[in-house]
């Protein structure tokens, strides 16, 4: 438990044995990236790629983001559905719920990252199942990306991320996915 103690007093959750910091200010137009802020997100329009087949994928997360100085986390929790063309054996439909993590450089403006994260994904049904994956799956996957956040406004978040995800289906091999999405939120 004192890895625990000791990431929460790293990313700002905890008060410090200091004192007492002063709080958050309302956001305002020039304000800088600081303090303890909440976020909710959607990627309305996302590519998939999936063993060389294209496809689309939605998807959104909330969480809480935390700056010191210019350096930033965020951590939240997301939801993502993709479907990949598979052509003459339909489409496979997936959705993931996983914990992520980024961790980036700030400035007042925009916050760029590495993304952590993983979790569980679960392939429906198709109308015709393929002899290397069979038919309904659950699976868990990790993955690594890079992005970017931006402030517009006060409180409009605009960005764009890249990552690639490793599903393991269970006994089935593993399938790469890479990610490309924009992102519309909101800063809390």
């Amino acid at each position: 438990m004192r890895w625990a103690a000791l990431l929460g007093l790293s990313i700002g959750l905890l008060p410090g044995p200091a004192g007492a910091q002063p709080p958050c200010p309302a956001w305002r137009e020039g304000q800088a990236m600081s303090c303890f802020r909440g976020y909710v997100r959607v990627d309305p329009a996302a590519f998939v790629l999936a063993s060389d087949r294209p496809g689309a994928a939605i998807g959104g997360s909330f969480g809480a983001f935390r700056a010191r100085g210019a350096f930033a986390v965020a951590f939240g929790g997301r939801v993502g559905y993709d479907m990949v063309d598979r052509r003459a054996s339909g489409f496979d439909r997936t959705l993931h719920l996983s914990p992520e993590l980024r961790l980036g450089a700030v400035n007042h403006r925009a916050f760029g990252y590495v993304l952590v994260r993983g979790g569980y994904s679960h392939r429906f049904e198709i109308p015709r199942p393929r002899p290397e994956f069979g038919g309904p799956a659950d699976a868990y996957h990790y993955g690594l990306g890079v992005g970017i956040w931006g402030r517009v406004g006060e409180r409009l978040l605009l960005g764009a991320e890249g990552a690639l995800d490793l599903v393991q289906f269970k006994g089935r091999g593993v399938a790469e996915t890479l990610f490309l999405s924009l992102t519309f939120g909101s800063w809390l």
